[in-house]
């Protein structure tokens, strides 16, 4: 008989109000992402645990399933108050070891990026703060205790095997969790009630190059599609059924928001940030992450369909063009 697991909701705050941590019971306790971290959080998280019957001392296994701040920041304290194994993808094993450095690779590399879109200089400013204000993991000192998987490997979540899918899109370092027999998913940030934001990151392969995190989360989204997923356990939101309705919606939209951009362009609109204000004016600048994120996707779409040209202004600012 399939288990079904307690869904925890911590607050967030941004884009989404809460993000989920999933209990588990069965041949361990099993806890799935830890929340923000906050004292109040922290309060927040012990009493639900406390509310389900159990003792954040109960929890045998922690399970991560990428590295972004709302999915581990309660790790050291529940690592603090339990004998909990961690189990997390291999290729964010820096976010524990050396947060203060991976925080600055990735602040490097976003302020380069967004030095690139046309935004005005106040506005970039109030970028550059808002980067180095972001926080991020926090250094975990007992290194041992963390289990790494890769894509391929099984976990033992209640009383089932799960299979590892490495999905990228919103992050190259995003996991998911199925079980194919029962239909049933851990989706994370992959599978979520809106289209997940494709976060850019660098690629691994090219230095100081973003991978096309838009491209890689509609190769994910047909991938997934395959297994017919019934049951889906989002990162946020509430649970919800027919992962592949889901699916068809967001890619649907997805490719009507492309339309759009193509016609700004048209309309003479050439820089990311232009493109941004016309298509999402309802959200703050700065940083509008989200909304550029996929401004930027929607261009990596276009050209790679061959319908826009890419060039640079004196400033080193994209700007776009039909072709």
């Amino acid at each position: 008989m399939p288990i079904e697991p307690f869904r925890i909701e911590i607050p967030l705050g941004i884009m989404f109000q809460t993000v989920n941590c999933y209990l588990i019971p069965g041949e361990q306790l099993t806890l799935i992402d830890c929340g923000l971290y906050s004292e109040e959080n922290w309060d927040l998280f012990q009493k639900k645990i406390n509310d389900l019957g159990y003792q954040v001392k109960d929890i045998e296994q922690v399970i991560i399933t990428h590295e972004h701040s709302d999915h581990i920041g309660l790790l050291p304290e529940i690592m603090a108050h339990s004998n909990a194994i961690v189990r997390a993808p291999k290729v964010i094993e820096g976010w524990f070891s050396q947060p203060t450095e991976m925080k600055k690779r990735q602040g490097d590399f976003n302020k380069k990026i967004f030095s690139t879109v046309g935004f005005p200089q106040k506005i970039y400013n109030q970028v550059l703060q808002f980067v180095e204000m972001t926080k991020l993991g926090r250094q975990i000192q007992e290194m041992d205790r963390i289990h790494f998987y890769e894509a391929g490997d099984f976990l033992r979540i209640g009383n089932t095997e799960w299979e590892i899918l490495n999905t990228p899109g919103h992050s190259l370092t995003q996991y998911v969790f199925l079980q194919k027999q029962e239909k049933r998913i851990f989706g994370s940030d992959m599978l979520l009630p809106i289209a997940p934001m494709p976060i850019l990151m660098e690629n691994p392969n090219k230095k100081d190059e973003p991978v096309q995190p838009l491209i890689d989360l509609l190769h994910s989204f047909e991938r997934l599609k395959k297994y017919n997923i019934q049951t889906v356990y989002p990162g946020h939101g509430e649970t919800f059924q027919d992962a592949n309705q889901m699916i068809d919606k967001q890619l649907a939209r997805i490719q009507m928001r492309k339309e759009e951009c193509y016609e700004a362009i048209k309309n003479g609109l050439i820089s990311p940030y232009q493109i941004n204000r016309k298509m999402y004016p309802y959200q703050f600048i700065p940083p509008d992450f989200s909304g550029m994120y996929m401004i930027l996707g929607y261009l990596d779409l276009l050209q790679n369909e061959g319908r826009i040209l890419k060039s640079h202004d004196k400033n080193g600012s994209m700007v776009f063009s039909i072709k």
